[in-house]
């Protein structure tokens, strides 16, 4: 390896640093010890991504897949380039992040969906007690309007309810699942109202006017980011898009940077540089709301 190797593979390692110091939630303290779970408290996005997905494994088991994975990269490019070794260990690096970052962004579409209908079911359930319905009919009829993952959530949380008296038993399960500010509330505000029978009406009333105007607030948000997430896409996609046109108007375009000596170092820098600024990008439109 000579000076050009070490320059990127400190810059590689830099680079990860810095990736996962973006990837991780601020708002999240570290638990210094396992505790048992709190209906108000929220976890590590990865935990709560893992949940998300239904991937009932610890995160470290997770992490450890990924690694294996940037490994098995590592070893079949140094198979193929024997003198790629830098070159490889960036593109296993660029995977291990990669796999990450699809793990939480999957789970936090999955989640903003799941959150936007049960915000309708709990909807449903504050028009049934307006009527006089008891709770336990409410979530019923709620249900059977509802479908996807809510219904099955919803399914399984009147089958806890009529086989315990144990309300935070009850809605621990769903807020380990889908740990998002709706099922939070709804969660709270039931467990509320089943030790000091208040009125659980207006206090859904007031839990779906707040989330309405939140997730009027999120759309607004994120039309006004689509623009830019739009450009970092086709940013991102651009470069590699022209390298097969070009290389059928003119097979040997590339060769210039192919054959120089640090013509790989070259292109790993490159590499290297673009998935910083999709980090960096990736931060700056995910504004917390």
């Amino acid at each position: 390896m000579d000076s050009t190797d070490f320059l990127l593979t400190g810059g590689a390692l830099v680079a990860s640093g810095i990736a996962l110091s973006l990837l991780r939630d601020p708002d999240t303290p570290s638990p210094v010890k396992p505790v048992t779970l709190d209906t108000l408290n929220e976890r590590d996005v990865l935990t709560t991504s893992l949940s998300v997905l239904g991937i009932k494994v610890p995160p470290a088991i997770v992490i450890l897949s990924f690694l294996i994975i940037s490994g098995a990269a590592w070893t079949a490019t140094t198979l193929l380039y024997p003198s790629a070794t830098t070159s490889a260990f960036i593109i296993a690096l660029v995977i291990f992040v990669s796999l990450f970052i699809l793990v939480v962004d999957v789970a936090r579409i999955i989640l903003a969906k799941f959150e936007h209908e049960f915000l309708s079911f709990i909807e449903s359930v504050q028009a049934c007690l307006s009527t006089g319905m008891s709770l336990h009919m409410a979530i019923k009829f709620a249900r059977d309007h509802s479908e996807g993952r809510v219904k099955r959530e919803s399914t399984a949380l009147l089958n806890r309810l009529s086989l315990t008296s144990n309300i935070d038993a009850c809605f621990t399960p769903l807020v380990q699942r889908y740990n998002c500010e709706t099922v939070r509330l709804f969660s709270h505000s039931v467990i509320t109202y089943s030790q000091s029978h208040c009125d659980l009406h207006d206090m859904l009333k007031g839990v779906c006017t707040m989330m309405s105007s939140r997730e009027m607030d999120r759309q607004q948000l994120r039309a006004k980011l689509s623009g830019t997430k739009y450009a970092a896409l086709f940013s991102g996609l651009l470069p590699y898009s022209l390298i097969p046109l070009f290389s059928h108007k003119d097979p040997t375009w590339f060769d210039p940077l192919l054959n120089h000596p640090s013509g790989s170092a070259f292109l790993t820098a490159a590499i290297l540089c673009q998935l910083f600024g999709l980090l960096w990008l990736r931060l700056s439109v995910r504004i917390p709301l």
